[in-house]
């Protein structure tokens, strides 16, 4: 924010100087469009304090139709009491530089998902609009851009006329969030959305683990995961949210476990597998469990099925084997535990296989 705001100060010591560029990169939700609204409303209000009039406008590219669709966005947000019938997107453009400039007024224009924009529409009009700046000679330029895309990569597709006049001044890159980064952000939504005690330390840097490995970092993933289970555990009228409600939220928004990753197991493994699905649903707030517990579980799981239970040594080699194959996850004490899928689920379809394998023997 702070980067952003010193790039278009110039807009506001300076207005009508010349026209600021800048390019937002970074992946699905990783802040850029929170950080850019806030970025306009700073601007709008620093600017309104000496005395220059700044709009601030932010227009989502997706939710565009076409070329007159985007123009009009900008207009309402822009310059709302100009007329919108009767006029093609060129002629609305230049409207709204007239408009700018006959007020006095000047324009930070986000486009935002501009790559998804071009792509599906063309570059025309964003040709036209970024050449409104270089046509109009001894005026103050009204008018600077923020543009947001995934990648920088859909400027290769763009002409050499479009691109000259597009190429930004400065480029900002928006890594995916680190898993302490998520921790900070999920404890503050937690505290605007949930009763006190409802969501532990615990469950938080479950989701924000879960997050940063298999969510690329995203936030809007992490939150989707505390949102689901926080359902569920109202649905099971629980007083806080456990591992096992987090589980079934990613089973649910996306599932990291295929029913052939686990019919292709040995059955050395599904055993292993079944006796921590068994444990895990027992110890409702456990996240990993100790090597030994499992170990425990898996020997009554062997004498239930008659199957005579490998060693210590094995029992680790079976423990990393299931990791390699993405079916549990092991934290740093090399405590195994699951992601993606509830135990109790797991548990019924484990049970089912063994049931089949039996019948067919």
């Amino acid at each position: 924010m702070e980067k952003l705001v010193k790039f278009f100060r110039v807009a506001i010591d300076q207005p009508g100087m010349l026209s600021e560029r800048i390019l937002i990169t970074g992946e699905s939700g990783t802040g850029k469009t929170a950080t850019a609204r806030k970025v306009g409303d700073a601007l709008e209000r620093i600017a309104r304090n000496r005395g220059v009039d700044l709009i601030y406008a932010h227009i989502n590219c997706r939710t565009t139709s076409g070329k007159f669709g985007l123009v009009q966005s900008i207009i309402r947000q822009a310059a709302p009491t100009l007329p919108l019938r009767g006029y093609g997107p060129i002629e609305l453009l230049h409207a709204l530089w007239d408009y700018l400039n006959e007020h006095n007024k000047f324009l930070i224009l986000t486009l935002d998902e501009i790559d998804y924009y071009l792509r599906r529409t063309g570059e025309d009009i964003i040709y036209e609009l970024t050449r409104l700046t270089d046509a109009i000679t001894n005026v103050p330029q009204r008018i600077n851009f923020m543009f947001i895309a995934r990648n920088h990569s859909f400027m290769r597709d763009m002409s050499q006329e479009t691109l000259s006049r597009f190429r930004p001044q400065e480029r900002l890159e928006f890594p995916p969030y680190l898993e302490d980064q998520l921790v900070d952000i999920l404890k503050e939504r937690v505290k605007e959305a949930f009763r006190e005690n409802a969501v532990s330390d615990e469950i938080i840097t479950f989701i924000a683990r879960n997050t940063a490995k298999y969510g690329n970092g995203d936030a809007r993933y992490a939150l989707l995961l505390l949102l689901s289970a926080g359902f569920a555990a109202d649905r099971d009228e629980q007083s806080a949210i456990l591992p096992e409600h987090v589980r079934e939220a990613q089973e649910k928004t996306d599932p990291k476990i295929r029913d052939e990753d686990v019919t292709m197991l040995t059955d050395d493994e599904k055993l292993v597998l079944l006796a921590l699905a068994r444990h895990l649903k027992r110890e409702k707030e456990a996240i990993f469990l100790p090597l030994e517990g499992v170990e425990s579980s898996y020997r009554v799981v062997c004498e239930e099925y008659d199957v005579e239970p490998v060693g210590r040594v094995m029992l680790h080699a079976l423990v990393k084997q299931l990791k390699a194959a993405g079916v549990i996850t092991v934290n740093e004490k090399f405590e195994p535990g699951l992601n993606g899928v509830k135990a109790e689920v797991l548990e019924k379809f484990l049970v089912d296989l063994l049931k089949r394998r039996e019948s067919d023997a």
